[in-house]
């Protein structure tokens, strides 16, 4: 990519920024707001504080950031049909269009935005927001001195590598999930409000009809395995973990290893890509993308 490219799209991804910075923000902080707002007030019951205090608070930190994750991740894959046909809606399509910036570029950096780069950013807060959270709740529960107890560098260094484990499957749960997401994004584009009821007729009445008229599936097997391998994506070796978790349960003396368990279900992950069906959803991605920039050249 050039310097002028790369400083075309930097400005396109500025533009998202300036336009959807309010949502976000609130998206992202206020949950934890409200969080630490009603955490004096509120009941804290049921944690093993005492007898898990390093895993708990290990426990606490990861939960938090997949919270804010969840939130955000949702909360995007909710606008992301309305993309579609933002310019047009606001008229501010002839304004984008006069601009040196290409459509593969233009939808190229609301789809980063909105897809991966503030899911990882709700990913980033959370992981930030959890220690707080851990010491709110630890303190909450059994008093300052339950928080002494806890060896919080430790911690620490153990939700680091499942936090980059996290970013690794945002990654790659987007790239899986790319074929069903672009789809929806250029029925919207093309068919406007029924797009989206138009995929879902085709994807649900389609294969229903294909499976019990034809003894054919494929539209079913097509999606659970897409469904699949972004679920491994995020952790591709469940019963490694299972094991572990067991063992921390019998003796919380044991060290929780997360590097070595993260390292590990990274690779997993990466050689799960090696998949048809990771491909060809790529190329039905490609094509849908091709779809998008084609409707947005049209719309003068």
């Amino acid at each position: 990519m050039s310097t002028n490219s790369s400083s075309r799209f930097s400005t396109l991804l500025l533009r998202e920024w300036m336009q959807h910075k309010r949502g976000w923000l609130i998206t992202l902080f206020l949950p934890l707001g409200l969080f630490f707002v009603l955490l004096p007030f509120g009941q804290v019951s049921g944690m093993p504080i005492d007898r898990f205090p390093l895993q708990m608070a290990v426990g606490i930190m990861l939960a938090t950031a997949a919270g804010v994750f969840g939130i955000a991740w949702i909360s995007a894959m909710f606008q992301m049909p309305g993309l579609a046909r933002r310019d047009v809606q606001d008229r501010s399509i002839e304004f984008w269009l006069s601009l040196p910036a290409s459509h593969t570029e233009s939808i190229g950096a609301t789809l980063l935005a909105h897809a991966v780069l503030v899911p990882l950013a709700a990913l980033l807060v959370g992981a930030i927001a959890g220690p707080l959270m851990a010491s709110g709740l630890f303190i909450k529960q059994a008093g300052f001195a339950a928080w002494t107890t806890v060896s919080w560098g430790t911690a620490l260094v153990a939700v680091v590598p499942i936090v980059l484990r996290a970013i690794l499957g945002v990654l790659l749960m987007t790239l899986w999930l790319a074929p069903l997401i672009l789809l929806v994004v250029a029925a919207s584009a093309w068919l406007k409000r029924w797009g989206v009821p138009a995929v879902a007729l085709v994807l649900g009445f389609g294969g229903l009809a294909l499976d019990k008229l034809y003894n054919w599936p494929i539209v079913e097997q097509l999606l659970e395995r897409q469904f699949e391998g972004a679920s491994l994506a995020m952790l591709a070796d469940h019963q490694a973990l299972g094991r572990h978790l067991g063992q921390l349960a019998e003796d919380p003396s044991l060290p929780l290893n997360a590097s070595g368990l993260a390292a590990q279900d990274a690779w997993l992950a990466i050689q799960n890509l090696a998949s048809p069906h990771f491909i060809g959803g790529l190329i039905i991605a490609a094509l849908c993308f091709g779809l998008l920039v084609l409707k947005r050249s049209r719309s003068h």
